[in-house]
């Protein structure tokens, strides 16, 4: 069995979600998950292999491995779960040898001898773990203590990553062996243990594994664990074979680089790959994915350059890496100065939100209210639109992913959601409906597109969080979405309901947008598809290549309307998702998103502020499309953006002068305010723009 989750985080650029490292030709000609089959494909030795790894990468998964026996993970659960899938589907007597994917061995005929040397301890019942004999006092790896002499050796204990100081007396001590998750047992055994200490895990495997594979919503209830704590660390019959067979994790560019050190020699220690030139330097992994690097005059470093990042660090300090790799990902925090992340924060997580869920939900006739005054009270509105329900909840599990639960304050405005989308919100005829009166009673049952993709969004958020309420909910809404909305003559998807005769783009946006939410959170083929679908159908219909302009409304058939309506916004909400599409699925956006930016740069921006529509009169600036800019151009680089310049213009027009519970929606072309009340509809841009840059809430 071959375990291919993992995401090598260390390894970044080279490694990412897209295309995690066991996919990857670290070393030699060959991913690290074809070397690791190659280890296992002596016939006489090993059966076919199992090999468990996630959906999103079922693709490579066959491709890499097209003669295997393939388990896809709808969404990852560490490795205890997944073992004890592999052993439900196996004979209780199957011997069984688990792999890490992703994991270099020099030394095969050690690898096979030590595997050999643990078979009659497995068929004895025992659980078997291989320790690599440490040749330095590691703190990076998990130890394993154990007792006596011999080739097979009982386990005392098993050890968390220790400090320095502990490892070195682990060294000293002897008897202590790095952890390298390799494991053989009978599947029996393993299914007994897994009764004994983790019955939860072994039922509801046992619940989500079908003829078709693993139930999505079934495997999403599966508690997430390791094999070390759910069982091993648990169990009393674990036996250690210690074995020096060449191991390395590959968990970082150091790893790498004294791997490249040991598979050749290398003048200088200079482990380069690609287009490289180097003088004067020592200690070093060099590697270009497609670009060139020069090096000159340095020791002790690794650059690794791909065509989207370039990595500098210290190769003694590559295991560090983390967090400089992940605040690049979110490039939003070199964007602004810190006094504004600061201020936002106070803001959001102190004022806005605290405001909010207490307001959010109507506490006389229920439901969720669409705008709150100036003055903090209720607004009085004969008709209150279905979305803004899923809005809210988008919103606010969001907020809750972000860390902001004081008090459970946003589980009450999810709970709350939840229950009027399961009861009051329905529409007669399944889904939800569109519109609802002030008492709360449906005021117009007919389905719209738009409100089905916030349903659909705020399900996947909720997903994100490993809520089964949110899988169930998305899956719901992606079905009537499927079915009700899907036009099989013309592509794409219609409003049969609330607009039979056309097509609108900003849906299908927003349809983009829950589909990326729901492939993130569940790596489903499903959503795969839809994005690639709405991706062309954007490219081919939605988008204007004279102008660079996205067209809003069509015929039934794709064709256009009359007069075009544009919105900057839109643009910039486009160009982050199709910037989102990339990063998810690997598809080239780039062309569209740089023309997309660069008309709303162009037509769309008056003295500094988005107008809200191309030509139309009067001017007017709201809130939302500034922050689209905002959240657009953080991730979308253009030459003439000042990003925190122009926050601290939305910070000092729309955000500052705004009651305690909210801000100022609205200017006029003076920049004077044109509005009376704050609507809660603005809560989800709030969340997706200004909250991954607002300082952590406390």
């Amino acid at each position: 069995m071959i375990l291919c989750g993992g995401g090598g985080t260390r390894l970044w650029p080279l490694s990412t979600p897209r295309k995690p490292k066991q996919f990857l030709n670290l070393i030699g000609a060959r991913s690290m998950l074809a070397e690791t089959a190659a280890r296992v494909d002596d016939p006489a030795r090993f059966s076919k292999p199992l090999a468990i790894g996630a959906a999103r990468h079922a693709h490579l998964l066959r491709d890499t491995l097209p003669n295997a026996d393939i388990l896809l993970e709808p969404i990852g659960r560490n490795s205890a779960p997944p073992i004890a899938a592999a052993c439900l589907l196996g004979e209780s007597d199957d011997l069984m040898v688990v792999l890490p994917a992703d994991h270099f061995i020099a030394d095969l005929q050690a690898f096979h001898a030590a595997i050999e040397t643990g078979v009659s301890s497995a068929m004895a019942g025992r659980l078997v773990t291989f320790g690599i004999e440490p040749d330095h006092p590691a703190i990076g790896y998990g130890y394993i203590e154990a007792a006596g002499f011999g080739p097979v050796r009982p386990v005392t204990k098993f050890h968390e990553k220790p400090s320095r100081e502990e490892a070195e007396r682990y060294l000293e001590a002897g008897g202590f062996y790095w952890n390298a998750g390799i494991f053989l047992f009978r599947a029996g055994d393993m299914i007994d243990a897994f009764a004994e200490f983790a019955p939860d895990i072994l039922d509801a495997v046992t619940k989500a594994l079908t003829p078709d594979g693993l139930d999505p919503e079934k495997f999403s209830a599966v508690r997430s664990e390791s094999i070390d704590y759910a069982v091993l660390e648990r169990a009393e019959r674990i036996d250690v074979v210690p074995v020096e067979m060449g191991w390395s994790d590959l968990g970082d560019f150091r790893a790498l680089h004294a791997a490249g050190v040991t598979a050749s020699v290398v003048p200088g220690n200079v482990v380069s790959q690609g287009h490289v030139s180097t003088t004067e330097t020592t200690n070093a992994y060099i590697r270009a994915e497609g670009l060139r690097v020069a090096v000159h005059g340095l020791d002790d470093v690794a650059v690794v350059a791909t065509p989207e990042s370039v990595l500098v660090t210290r190769l003694s300090d590559a295991a560090g890496i983390k967090p400089v790799a992940g605040a690049i990902q979110n490039p939003g925090f070199g964007a602004v100065r810190e006094d504004q992340r600061n201020w936002l924060g106070d803001w959001l997580w102190g004022s806005v939100l605290p405001a909010w869920a207490k307001l959010a939900v109507d506490p006389v006739q229920g439901g969720f209210v669409e705008n709150i005054n100036l003055d903090g009270t209720l607004r009085v509105c004969e008709t209150r639109r279905g979305r803004i329900a899923p809005r809210q909840l988008f919103a606010f599990a969001r907020a809750r992913r972000l860390g902001w639960n004081p008090n459970g304050a946003a589980d009450v405005i999810i709970d709350a959601a939840l229950d009027f989308l399961t009861n009051r919100g329905r529409a007669p005829g399944g889904g939800w409906a569109h519109k609802f009166n002030g008492d709360g009673t449906i005021q117009e049952g007919n389905r719209d597109l738009y409100d089905h993709a916030f349903v659909a969004l705020a399900g996947s958020e909720l997903a994100l969080l490993g809520d089964e309420r949110g899988i169930a909910l998305a899956n719901e809404a992606f079905k009537v979405i499927d079915t009700l909305f899907l036009d099989p003559t013309h592509g794409g998807w219609r409003d049969p309901e609330t607009a039979p005769n056309l097509k609108r783009a900003n849906p299908h946006m927003h349809l983009l947008e829950a589909s990326l939410a729901h492939y993130e959170a569940l790596h489903d083929p499903v959503s795969l598809n839809r994005i690639e679908t709405i991706a062309e159908l954007f490219e081919r219909w939605m988008f204007d290549p004279a102008t660079g302009a996205v067209i809003e409304d069509f015929n039934s058939d794709w064709s256009r309307l009359g007069e075009a309506r544009v919105e900057p916004g839109h643009c910039y909400e486009w160009a982050f998702l199709l910037a989102e599409v990339e990063r998810l699925t690997g598809r080239d956006t780039a062309s569209w998103r740089r023309r997309l930016v660069d008309y709303a740069e162009r037509a769309g921006v008056s003295a500094g502020l988005v107008i809200d529509a191309i030509g139309a009169e009067p001017v007017s600036h709201r809130l939302w499309p500034q922050l689209e800019r905002f959240r657009t151009l953080v991730h979308v680089y253009h030459p003439s953006s000042e990003l925190s310049k122009f926050l601290e213009e939305v910070i000092e027009l729309f955000l500052k002068p705004g009651p305690r519970h909210g801000w100022i929606d609205k200017l006029d072309a003076s920049r004077a305010w044109d509005v009376s009340a704050v609507p809660a509809s603005m809560l989800y841009h709030l969340m997706t723009a200004l909250a991954p840059i607002a300082r952590a809430p406390r």
